[in-house]
């Protein structure tokens, strides 16, 4: 492993398993631009996990740079003023939401309104009641 906290890039590859990537039995040719915007999202997924990733964490951090690039590739392509399937956007979105919040990277939604309604106070609740009528 690295020394002095810093982790690098090599280090990152053997930690979630993409040193060498094969696919159907090839291995991935990872000098293309695309393959080093996935390594780059992919490496700062895995430096947010921190040292200790799991084989299953590796697949599923592997997954998410999948789904990274390709909300990438499609806003990229919507700047440009080109078409997009904007429901397979949102679906890779979603599923990308979905990876990082069960890896513990994101926080799930949630309903802050009932939280709000506890905080109105006497007045306020007089107030709004004869709106209401």
């Amino acid at each position: 492993m690295a020394t002095k906290n810093r982790v690098t890039k090599k280090d990152i590859a053997e930690i979630v398993g993409a040193s060498d990537l094969v696919i159907d039995g090839e291995r991935v040719d990872q000098r293309s631009i695309t393959a080093r915007r996935w390594r780059s999202s992919l490496a700062d997924l895995a430096m947010q996990m921190g040292d200790h990733v799991s084989p299953s964490e590796g697949m599923m951090l592997r997954r998410a740079a999948t789904l990274a690039y390709l909300c990438e590739r499609d806003e990229a392509s919507l700047l440009k003023g080109e078409e997009i399937d904007q429901e397979n956007y949102r679906r890779n979105a979603a599923a990308l939401g979905a990876t990082l919040i069960k890896l513990g990277m994101a926080s799930k939604s949630r309903d802050v309104t009932k939280r709000d309604a506890r905080l109105i106070d006497a007045h306020a609740a007089a107030v709004l009641a004869t709106y209401e009528s």
